[in-house]
C-alpha cells in the first residue's frame, strides 16, 4: 500500500525548499546582492530594452506603483537607467547599465547551469516514469490553482 502522507510530507518539503532557494538573494556578476523580484526585473528591462513603467507592470502583473518603486531601487543600485522616450516628453524607457548587463548575462548563466542539472536528471528516467511525474505535477497543480481561489 502506498504512503500517502510520505508522499505528501515529500511535496511539501520540496516545495518549501525551492521557496528557500528562489527567495535567497544571490550576486550576478556585480557586487551587489539581488532578490529574486530585483533580478528578474532587471532581465524584464534586458528582454525588452526601451519598455515603459506602465509596460514593465502589465508584464510582471504588478501595479504601476510597485513598478515604479522597484525601478527607483534599481536606478539607485545602477542595474538600470531611465531616459526619456523618443516618442513622449512625459515617458521614460528603461534600459540597463553595464552593471545590469552584467547582472542580466549572469542570470541566464545561473539558470542554464542549474536547468542542466535538472534536465540531465530527467533525462535519465525512464519514459513512463516521466509520464507519471507529468500527471502527478498537473493534477497537484489544479489542487494549488482550486486553493488559491478558495479562501477557507
Amino acid at each position: 500500500m502506498a504512503d500517502y502522507k510520505h508522499i505528501s510530507s515529500l511535496m511539501e518539503r520540496i516545495v518549501h525548499k525551492y521557496n528557500q532557494a528562489e527567495n535567497r538573494k544571490r550576486y550576478y556578476g556585480t557586487d551587489l546582492l539581488l532578490s529574486r523580484t530585483e533580478i528578474h526585473t532587471v532581465v524584464e528591462v534586458g528582454d525588452h530594452s526601451g519598455l515603459n513603467i506602465t509596460s514593465l507592470a502589465q508584464r510582471k502583473g504588478i501595479t504601476k506603483g510597485a513598478a515604479s518603486q522597484m525601478i527607483y531601487k534599481l536606478v539607485d543600485k545602477g542595474l538600470i537607467r531611465k531616459e526619456v522616450s523618443p516618442v513622449s516628453d512625459t515617458e521614460v524607457c528603461l534600459t540597463l547599465t553595464e552593471a545590469g548587463q552584467a547582472a542580466y548575462e549572469a542570470h541566464q548563466r545561473y539558470h542554464a547551469q542549474t536547468n542542466n542539472l535538472f534536465f540531465t536528471t530527467l533525462r535519465e528516467m525512464p519514459e513512463e516514469t516521466m509520464r507519471e511525474m507529468e500527471k502527478l505535477l498537473t493534477e497537484f497543480d489544479k489542487i494549488l490553482d482550486i486553493q488559491m481561489k478558495d479562501p477557507k
